[in-house]
């Protein structure tokens, strides 16, 4: 993968993946507070970290690239455009970066433990995550994957201009649609004993994995967990205290689920087990 001097952004120094996930998510908050990255440069140093270039794509791959750099563009110029719009205090620019500098992690994993690079389903990877909240309106499911259809409904005309396989388009709509966090037991239910492989069921469980990781993180998962509660006390959430405070941070942990290969090598499951032990 490719390392950087001085960008603390996806900088990985000794195969120290955690610690560069870390410094990842902490370049991210500076940036948030001060002069924003920006989607669409996020979306670009992922794709360098992980040695991806146009000129070795299949067409189909180009294809959802240049959808993902559409997302990207569109989540940006949604803020700009609309200057008083206020952004939901957790589904926002933060988290979708978050969540695409994880899948990015995972997927540099995936490639350095199967020594080969599946180019179509890495861009695939990061076109579904990026796009797996597009345009959130900061409330819950009232229904299974309400949200997440809506999400890919946004989506689709943008799959539609650039031209996306219709193969590829029904595995990003499946996994997209699959990101309901009550749906998350069942994604990894579906790949229990079996090898990792370049596929949908694998993909869905990726990106679960990478929806939740910054909020895993012993660093900076309560301030999230927090923000989170914060966007649900808007819509007058019942179940508001499942992801407030310390209670709520213990319960959250122990609903968490971590079984890709690219999880273990971060040592999710140990750290997420370490923090509940110290949550008095």
């Amino acid at each position: 993968m490719t390392e950087k001097s001085s960008f603390q952004y996806l900088n990985l120094k000794d195969d120290l993946w955690h610690e560069c996930l870390e410094n990842s998510y902490g370049f991210l908050r500076k940036s948030w507070s001060s002069h924003w990255l920006g989607m669409p440069r996020v979306l670009h140093e992922c794709l360098e970290f992980l040695n991806l270039h146009e000129n070795n794509f299949s067409k189909a791959a180009r294809s959802m690239l240049g959808a993902a750099r559409s997302v990207a563009l569109e989540i940006e110029n949604q803020n700009l455009s609309q200057p008083n719009l206020t952004e939901p205090k957790y589904h926002n620019r933060l988290h979708f970066a978050d969540a695409l500098t994880s899948m990015s992690i995972q997927l540099a994993i995936l490639v350095a433990l199967e020594k080969k690079a599946e180019h179509d389903w890495m861009v695939c990877a990061l076109l579904t995550c990026i796009a797996h909240d597009f345009l959130h309106p900061g409330k819950v499911n009232q229904v299974e994957s309400e949200i997440e259809k809506q999400s890919f409904n946004c989506l689709k005309p943008i799959l539609l201009c650039h031209f996306v396989p219709d193969a590829w388009q029904k595995v990003i709509e499946t996994a997209i649609v699959r990101s309901d966090f009550s749906m998350v037991h069942h994604n990894h239910a579906n790949v229990i004993g079996e090898d990792f492989e370049w596929n949908l069921k694998w993909l869905c469980v990726l990106l679960n994995e990478a929806d939740v990781m910054a909020s895993a993180s012993s660093k900076y998962g309560p301030e999230l967990g927090e923000s989170l509660a914060q966007e649900l006390r808007l819509i007058d959430f019942p179940l508001l205290s499942s992801v407030a405070g310390v209670e709520g941070r213990k319960t959250f942990l122990k609903q968490l689920l971590f079984s890709s290969p690219a999880s273990l090598v971060l040592g999710m499951n140990e750290r997420i087990v370490h923090e509940i032990r110290s949550i008095p």
